[in-house]
């Protein structure tokens, strides 16, 4: 089988790498063994390399292609040809059909474009991509994990930078995403939120204080009536509890600020008239 059709063979993705390894090994005329001593790796890591199953780790590459005494751009061309070969490993980027950032327009949209992203970029080790932005606040691998699984979007742009930093987006594209972030967010914040529904021990707590008479004679109530009767009961209690005390009975302008805390602002204190402030001097309140 000839070295082109290793290259294209699935078993053997990092075949292309392999080739520029041994390339440049042989340029530099040593054998394994001495690059392996001059590199400061193991010679299993050194065949390991060579072989195109499986990929070498970057601190593994760089030593052996330093050891090469090669280019610059022969260190680029391998670190590229080991990123093309993660890609046809995994195999996940041709499953994940991303939109392009002026048609990205949901959240599902824009964690299709950062888990491709991801998977385009090679798909690191994640402390390895949290590491390649010093020089802005750090990302955590939790966050990133969310990212690269579409579990979760950044919660802020400036995590959204970072990450596309991270994953080698250029600067004109990452203006591009951070638009498309920008709209999903806004689009968010108006979109009024599902109606909060009591949970049935919720409703318990209080409907199991009603009788049923009395229940059925508020639902046959208005809104003001019930709070005008409510207002009365409370002042009833308020009084009785007062003169058990010994506090003062309360005024009705205390009852009138009681009332608005309790009912809201439409309480007036024309409701109020015929709510008695003292209670008798038996403790019972009047009838």
């Amino acid at each position: 089988m000839s070295r082109s059709a290793l290259a294209c063979a699935p078993e053997r993705p990092f075949a292309a790498l392999a080739e520029h390894l041994i390339g440049l090994r042989r340029a530099a005329r040593m054998p394994q063994r001495a690059l392996a001593d001059v590199a400061a790796i193991s010679r299993t890591a050194v065949q390991r390399a060579e072989s195109g199953i499986a990929a070498p780790s970057p601190s593994v590459l760089d030593a052996y292609v330093q050891a090469c005494r090669a280019r610059p751009e022969d260190l680029s061309r391998a670190r590229l040809l080991r990123r093309f070969g993660r890609i046809a490993q995994r195999g996940q980027l041709r499953l994940l059909s991303a939109p392009s950032p002026a048609l990205i327009h949901s959240a599902d949209d824009l964690g299709l474009a950062l888990a491709a992203m991801y998977e385009r970029d090679g798909a690191p080790a994640l402390r390895e991509l949290s590491r390649r932005v010093p020089h802005r606040p750090p990302l955590p691998v939790t966050s990133m994990w969310r990212f690269v699984h579409r579990k979760g979007l950044p919660a802020s742009t400036e995590q959204l930078v970072t990450y596309l930093m991270a994953c080698g987006i250029s600067p004109t594209e990452q203006r591009l995403y951070v638009r498309a972030y920008q709209r999903i967010v806004a689009g968010r914040g108006e979109r009024p939120g599902p109606p909060r529904t009591a949970r049935p021990d919720e409703l318990a707590h209080y409907t199991d204080k009603i009788s049923p008479t009395y229940r059925s004679l508020m639902d046959r109530m208005s809104a003001v009536d019930v709070e005008t009767a409510l207002t009365v009961g409370v002042a009833y209690v308020y009084a009785e509890q007062s003169q058990r005390n010994g506090v003062a009975p309360i005024t009705d302008q205390q009852l009138f600020r009681t009332a608005r805390r309790l009912f809201g602002a439409d309480t007036r204190p024309a409701q109020l008239k015929a709510v008695p402030t003292t209670a008798s001097p038996g403790g019972d309140t009047p009838p």
